[in-house]
C-alpha cells in the first residue's frame, strides 16, 4: 500500500511519480524494474521513494490501481457487468487504444502472477465463476496474442452462450 507520505504530495508530483512508474512497468517487467529509473524520470531521491512506497511491489500495485481505474472509467457500468461478452470485448478495445497499453499488455503477460492487486471475491454461483475465468483468461490470452484477439473473442462468445450466458 502506498505509504501516508505520498499521499500528503501536491497533485502534481505525485502524477510525475506515477507517470514515472507506468513508463518503467511498460517497458520493463516488475522482476527486472529499478527504482535507479523511476527516481530519475521522476525527478525525485532515491530515498523519498522508499518513503512513498516500501518496495517496487508496493510501487507497481499503486500504478496498476491507477492504470486500472483510467481504464475501467470509459467501460463501467451495469450494462457491461450484465453483458460478460461485450465487457470483455469492450476492455480490450480501451486496452488498445489507451495511452497505458503497454502496461497492461505487460501486467498480463508477465506480471499478473508476481503480484495480486485487489483479486475479487470468488463468486458462489458456479456459472457466475466460470463466466469471470473465461473472460479473464481471454483477456489474457488476447493481449498476450493480439493478432489472435478476433479468434479469441470469437471463441468466448461461443463458450459464453453455451452457458447460456447474455451476449
Amino acid at each position: 500500500m502506498v505509504l501516508a507520505t505520498f499521499q500528503h504530495l501536491d497533485q502534481t508530483k505525485q502524477q510525475r511519480v506515477l507517470a514515472a512508474l507506468v513508463t518503467e512497468f511498460s517497458q520493463h517487467p516488475l522482476a527486472q524494474a529499478q527504482v535507479a529509473r523511476i527516481v530519475k524520470q521522476a525527478d525525485i531521491a532515491r530515498g523519498a521513494f522508499y518513503k512513498y512506497f516500501s518496495d517496487l511491489k508496493d510501487a507497481y500495485q499503486y500504478a496498476f490501481k491507477a492504470v486500472i481505474g483510467r481504464l475501467h472509467m470509459g467501460i463501467a457500468g451495469p450494462e457491461m457487468r450484465r453483458d460478460p461478452y461485450a465487457a470483455t470485448a469492450a476492455f480490450l478495445h480501451e486496452a488498445d487504444e489507451s495511452q497505458d497499453r503497454d502496461f497492461i499488455r505487460m501486467h498480463f503477460t508477465k506480471n499478473s502472477g508476481l503480484v495480486t492487486v485487489g483479486q475479487p471475491p470468488i463468486p458462489a454461483d458456479a456459472i457466475e465463476w466460470a463466466v469471470a475465468t473465461l473472460c479473464h483468461s481471454a483477456i489474457s490470452e488476447a493481449l498476450a496474442n493480439p493478432e489472435q484477439a478476433d479468434l479469441i473473442l470469437k471463441h468466448l462468445k461461443a463458450a459464453l452462450n453455451q452457458l447460456q450466458v447474455k451476449e
